[in-house]
C-alpha cells in the first residue's frame, strides 16, 4: 500500500520506529533491542508492544513492508524493511526546520526542588545514588562508543552519544557542587 496525496502526520515514536529501520530489515525484537541501547538513553524505551504497533500503523501507511521468514524451532519470524516511501517520510521529517524543546521529567530534580522539607542528610544520600547512577551510565557510553567510534557509518548515532556523555559528566560535576553546598554551613530544612 502507498500513501498518496499530503502526508499524513504521525506520532513522533512512529518516526523512531522508522528510523530504527532505516538500519536494515529487522524484527521488532531487534528494534526493541536496538532501542534499547540507543535512543533508550535520550528519547524512549519502548515496551515490545509499543513498537508492534508502530509496526502495524507504518505498514498500513506502505512505509515498511514485513516479510515472514519460516524457523524450524520457533513460531515464523516477521521482518520488516523501509520502503521508499518509508524513505521519502523520514526524509521529509528529518528535514523539517522545527526543533522542538525539550520536556523533561525528573523525579530526582522534582523532589530536591523541595528538599527544604527534609534534612540535607537525606538530600546528600539522594545526591551521592544519583552520582552512582550516573557513573553507572557513563560506563555503559563508553562501552558504546568503543563500538561505534570507528564506523564512519554511526557517525550520527555517536554524534548523539556524545552529547549523552558530555550530559553526564555535566551533571556528576554538578552534583559535586550541590553535594558541597549542602555540607556548607547554610544548609538545613526550611520551618
Amino acid at each position: 500500500m502507498t500513501v498518496s496525496g499530503p502526508q499524513q502526520s504521525i506520532p513522533t515514536n512512529a518516526y523512531a520506529v522508522l528510523g530504527l529501520i532505516s538500519f536494515g530489515e529487522s524484527s521488532g525484537y531487534d528494534l526493541k533491542r536496538l532501542a534499547d541501547h540507543s535512543i533508550h538513553f535520550f528519547y524512549w524505551s519502548p515496551a515490545p508492544s509499543q513498537v508492534y504497533s508502530e509496526l502495524r500503523r507504518l505498514e498500513s501507511l506502505g512505509y515498511v513492508t514485513e516479510r515472514r521468514v519460516q524457523q524450524e524451532t520457533r513460531p515464523d519470524k516477521r521482518l520488516y524493511h523501509i520502503t521508499p516511501s518509508g524513505r521519502d517520510e523520514l526524509q521529509r521529517w528529518l528535514d523539517e526546520s522545527e526543533v522542538v524543546p525539550d520536556v523533561l521529567k525528573n523525579v530526582f530534580l522534582l523532589k530536591l526542588f523541595f528538599g527544604g522539607g527534609t534534612s540535607p542528610e537525606v538530600l546528600i544520600g539522594q545526591l551521592e545514588a544519583r552520582f552512582n547512577q550516573m557513573e553507572e551510565r557513563l560506563l555503559q557510553y563508553e562501552e558504546i562508543e568503543n563500538d561505534i567510534k570507528d564506523r564512519g557509518d554511526w557517525l550520527f548515532p555517536y554524534l548523539t552519544l556524545e552529547y549523552g556523555m558530555a550530559h553526564v559528566r555535566a551533571e556528576i560535576e554538578w552534583i559535586g557542587s550541590a553535594i558541597d553546598l549542602l555540607r556548607g554551613p547554610s544548609a538545613g530544612p526550611l520551618s
